[in-house]
């Protein structure tokens, strides 16, 4: 299992170099003749909502029930 992950990092960091040479590559591609950079358009990551399971959902329901019902008293 350890020469598994260790073979996995090895990748990741060759794909992490290759991810630089790449980002290296566009930003040279993206320069105009002038030496001035043109205006790239970089996309927001969307933030991913976690999902709740069903156990979760019910025990927040009963929770905010009995807060309802402390307030109306």
């Amino acid at each position: 299992m350890k020469s598994i992950i260790r073979e996995l990092k090895k990748e990741r960091n060759l794909l992490a170099a290759g991810l630089e040479r790449v980002d290296a590559a566009l930003s040279a591609l993206t320069t105009d003749s002038s030496g001035g950079q043109r205006k790239t358009v970089v996309k927001a990551k969307k933030r991913r909502r976690r999902r709740m399971t069903a156990a979760q959902r019910r025990a927040i329901s009963a929770r905010m029930k009995k807060s309802w019902a402390a307030r109306k008293k």
